[in-house]
């Protein structure tokens, strides 16, 4: 790789936490920055290199093409236009790709051509049936060998914090609440005036609560909502929460989650597409050594996700 595209990758990380941190009001914290584009020539080879055979796959949840993620070995796959973050970003942006997964359509990349698929805080912003498909077509699209990482929140943080009645858990309240997001996330009521039940639902079946201002006839009430969490199997009352969402309305309001996901179910699904060397990881913990870099991977909302690696 060049100076001129090492130089840039250091570049778009300083400024890419820059950006996401003034978008949510987040503070990231990741290990010194370092340049790592050797490691993946080492590994993959300078052809895959040069191809950019990494696939960054998101569902248009997070404001920026990519989700904001930049690495100038990765090709992000996105709904959105992509945000040019300045001149350090257009080189990363020349190649990248426009595609919505909500659609289910197959994933223009040819079989068995991508070295590792990464899917990081997308897959509570599509359906099952959406999810299922995007597996599939990640288990066609990977070589033998390739690394199918997966990131998204967990649910049963969630709902142990619901039913411990912690809410300071759900730390983000405040962030969406602020009058520049609220059209993002699409709340009449911002979520710092709403009711537990509200912004417990807000964070997997958005659209069906009723401070959402989409217009969705099947809101789901406190009193109904305590009556499905505490009555069900936990699994049976994010099914029927979710059932309640709209797919037109998501489709409006890409920030919302409209989806649950915990290591069970996650690795069920990862298993019918084919995939059956599956691990369990955490923060930092990869199979491949290009997915430690802090820099790039596992740097936002740790303490509320759940993290999977699959093998093909």
């Amino acid at each position: 790789m060049s100076s001129t595209i090492k130089n840039a990758a250091i570049k778009l990380a300083i400024n890419t936490q820059g950006l996401i941190e003034s978008k949510t009001g987040l503070k990231i914290t990741y290990n010194k920055v370092k340049d790592d584009t050797q490691l993946y020539v080492v590994y993959y080879g300078e052809d895959s290199v040069k191809k950019r055979l990494f696939y960054n796959i998101c569902a248009g949840g997070h404001g920026g093409f990519g989700g904001y993620f930049y690495h100038p070995c990765w090709t992000n796959i996105d709904i959105e236009a992509p945000i040019l973050l300045d001149d350090w970003a257009r080189f990363n942006l020349e190649k990248d790709i426009k595609h919505d997964l909500l659609d289910m359509t197959p994933l223009p990349l040819e079989s068995e051509t991508a070295e590792i698929i990464q899917s990081q805080y997308t897959i509570e912003h599509i359906t099952d049936k959406a999810a299922k498909y995007f597996f599939k077509e990640a288990y066609r699209t990977l070589k033998p060998g390739g690394i199918f990482k997966v990131v998204a929140p967990n649910i049963e943080l969630d709902y142990r914090a619901y039913m411990n009645n912690d809410k300071s858990y759900f730390e983000w309240v405040d962030t969406q609440s602020q009058e520049k997001y609220r059209h993002v996330y699409g709340n009449e009521t911002p979520l710092n005036q709403a009711s537990l039940e509200q912004i417990a639902l807000v964070h997997f079946a958005a659209n069906a609560s009723i401070i959402h201002e989409g217009g969705n006839p099947e809101r789901i009430q406190d009193e109904e909502f305590k009556h499905v969490m505490r009555t069900m199997k936990m699994e049976d009352a994010f099914d029927y929460c979710t059932s309640k969402c709209s797919i037109e309305i998501q489709r409006k309001y890409r920030a919302n989650h409209i989806n649950w996901w915990n290591h069970a179910k996650l690795i069920e699904m990862l298993k019918e597409a084919g995939f059956t060397n599956l691990y369990i990881t955490a923060p930092g913990q990869s199979t491949a050594p290009v997915l430690r870099n802090r820099t790039y991977f596992d740097n936002m909302w740790n303490h509320v996700a759940l993290f999977v690696e699959a093998i093909k």
